[in-house]
């Protein structure tokens, strides 16, 4: 139901989630107000101020704990990223410098498979969590139009063995690649950082409605939806910039591959 969050750019997606997170603080103000909900003498609302700042603290250490987490996870993803994309790279000077009409057959197949990468894949990992059917056909077909080439001289033997090191390689970063669809913020930490979030509204709502209250709620929205925001990039895990690894990389094939 967010995707749609992770195809725009991170400062229109902070701005979104902070005018949100703005709005449903001031609505339940206006309705706590509105029917009287609570009434509380003065030691209370200093009591419960004091509580504010505790609850912050939590949700601080709430936020510290996913950039420690979920940020190397997205780390080691890029890193994948970027060694399926220099092996492919690699692969296509050794197919070129192979110089048999299957390996520029083999080129031509991997020129396809990046492109359904950065153009069909990556989109779809990125908005519905899943790898692409058609991607991974035109992997099969790339993988197979390697196995396909056969060597003449002892100079193409060689080349072969590394081509077939190479194609090995992307197998198993295509996969590693795949499996970063499961690293994500738990649903138990996104539930914890929402219920935190709600006491400390609830906390504020006992204050009656003066402009620096009024400022000072509208200033712990603002940081709260920053915090949601920043979970969110964290959720979203940097995919764009990491589709970007792979675009750069397609653009350095050998010029009779592009």
């Amino acid at each position: 139901m967010i995707h749609f969050l992770y195809n725009i750019p991170s400062s229109c997606m902070a701005l979104i989630v902070v005018g949100l997170t703005i709005l449903a603080a001031f609505l339940g103000y206006a309705l706590t107000r509105r029917m009287h909900l609570i009434e509380v003498d003065a030691e209370q609302r200093a009591m419960a101020l004091t509580m504010v700042s505790i609850i912050t603290t939590i949700n601080s250490l709430l936020v510290a704990f996913a950039a420690v987490s979920v940020w190397g996870a997205y780390n080691d993803a890029g890193q994948t990223v970027s060694s399926e994309a220099i092996s492919a790279s690699e692969l296509a000077y050794d197919m070129a410098a192979f110089g048999s009409p299957s390996a520029t057959a083999a080129g031509r197949e991997l020129h396809a498979y990046l492109e359904q990468v950065v153009h069909a894949e990556w989109p779809r990992m990125q908005q519905e969590l899943s790898s692409d059917p058609a991607t991974n056909t035109q992997f099969n077909k790339l993988f197979a139009k390697v196995l396909q080439i056969e060597p003449v001289s002892l100079r193409q033997t060689a080349l072969l063995r590394e081509i077939h090191q190479r194609i090995n390689e992307m197998v198993k970063f295509r996969q590693q690649r795949l499996l970063t669809l499961e690293v994500a913020m738990p649903a138990t930490l996104w539930a914890v950082m929402l219920v935190v979030s709600a006491l400390s509204f609830l906390l504020l709502y006992v204050m009656p409605p003066t402009p620096f209250y009024v400022a000072l709620l509208c200033s712990w929205a603002v940081t709260l939806g920053g915090d949601a925001g920043h979970g969110l990039l964290f959720h979203s895990g940097g995919r764009p910039a990491i589709r970007r690894r792979i675009q750069r990389q397609r653009r350095r094939l050998p010029a009779c591959y592009r």
